[in-house]
C-alpha cells in the first residue's frame, strides 16, 4: 500500500456531507473507510481523515497532522523520541488493527504549541 507521507485528520460533523463535498467538489478519492467511523481520501496527493465522533483518547483533540513512514523509519525515530524526548509524547507507541492490511505502529507527539502529531509506520 502506498500513502501519502503528510495526512491531516479533522473532525466532521456529518461524514456524508463531508464525503459528498470532498469527492463531488473537490473530486478526492476514497482510499479507505472504516467500520470504526472515519473515512481516509486522497486530496491531491494528501491524505485527509474524516471522522465523525471518533475518539482516541478523549484528551486528544479531534484535529492533528501526521506523518506517514516505513515502519523501520518509525521504530527508529519512536526510539530516539523516548530515549530523548519523553516530555513531548502524548500517546506511546502502539500496533493498531493487527492482522490487517492497515496494521500500523503509531504513536502521538505534543509540540510545544500544543499542536498534536500523529506519527504512522506502516510495513
Amino acid at each position: 500500500m502506498t500513502l501519502p507521507n503528510f495526512h491531516l485528520s479533522i473532525a466532521v460533523k456529518s461524514l456524508e456531507d463531508s464525503v459528498f463535498f470532498f469527492t463531488q467538489v473537490l473530486e478526492a478519492k476514497i482510499i479507505h473507510e472504516d467500520p470504526s467511523g472515519y473515512i481516509n481520501i486522497d486530496l491531491y496527493g494528501n491524505q485527509i481523515t474524516l471522522k465523525h465522533d471518533l475518539e482516541i483518547d478523549p484528551n486528544l483533540p479531534h484535529l492533528h497532522f501526521g506523518i506517514n513512514m516505513k515502519l523501520d523509519d518509525f521504530n527508529m525515530l519512536a526510539d530516539r523520541i523516548l530515549n530523548n524526548y519523553q516530555k513531548y509524547i502524548a500517546l506511546q507507541p502502539e500496533v493498531w488493527d493487527e492482522n490487517t492490511k492497515l496494521e500500523r505502529k503509531k504513536m502521538y507527539l505534543r509540540c510545544p504549541t500544543g499542536y498534536l502529531i500523529e506519527l504512522k509506520g506502516y510495513r
